[in-house]
């Protein structure tokens, strides 16, 4: 049988491995706890530069730092540096420019007089742009044409053919039976009841 000398040993033997197992994992559970919290590699208490702050807060945005609300100081300030849109350019902007301003509209031509299939009238804008909703261009036998939502640009031209056709920037179409036009004839451009520009046609 054993002595029990020797079982002494062997249970001496295993309390020193569990001892030595328990501080050992302890010291790694210690190790892996101070480099989680230990600051990455060349970071340093520095003051923030401009290119730390994000876009949002350099833009001038309602953002605070701590999250919280804006009191009326800032908010006064970050309305005062934030840019204003800038306003585009619409077919409103257009007409509230060019009311009651004078229009460089000029008619240039009216070409293959007598054809309908081919005639047209050419206006040309030598200034600003104008709007040309609800002008008339009319004929000497009472014939009229109305303008739509037309917006002739600066330094740009229009063309009004007599025959039928889609309207496109550059060319709208009267859509009439007949030829509009004869040699002679004085082609009359109002707006409201001022005229705006007069041509015979050749």
């Amino acid at each position: 049988m054993p002595s029990p000398f020797r079982a002494r040993n062997w249970i001496i033997f295993l309390l020193i491995n569990v001892l030595v197992s328990a501080v050992t994992a302890f010291l790694v559970v210690q190790a892996f706890t101070q480099a989680a919290s230990r600051p990455p590699t060349g970071a340093t208490n520095r003051p923030l530069a401009a290119t730390d702050i994000p876009p949002a807060l350099a833009a001038g945005t309602n953002v605070t730092p701590t999250g919280g609300p804006l009191t009326a100081a800032q908010a006064d300030a970050a309305e005062a540096a934030t840019p204003l849109p800038q306003p585009t350019a619409t077919t409103e902007t257009v007409a509230q420019a060019t009311r009651g301003a004078i229009p460089n509209v000029r008619i240039s031509a009216v070409i293959y007089p007598g054809q309908r299939t081919r005639e047209a009238v050419v206006l040309v804008n030598e200034g600003d742009a104008v709007d040309l909703t609800g002008w008339t261009l009319t004929t000497p036998r009472g014939k009229a044409y109305t303008f739509g939502n037309v917006v002739l640009f600066r330094e740009s031209f229009i063309n009004l053919h007599t025959t039928s056709g889609v309207d496109v920037p550059t060319d709208l179409f009267w859509n009439q039976p007949e030829a509009m036009w004869r040699v002679g004839d004085e082609v009359v451009l109002r707006r409201g009841d001022e005229v705006i520009a007069t041509y015979i046609v050749r």
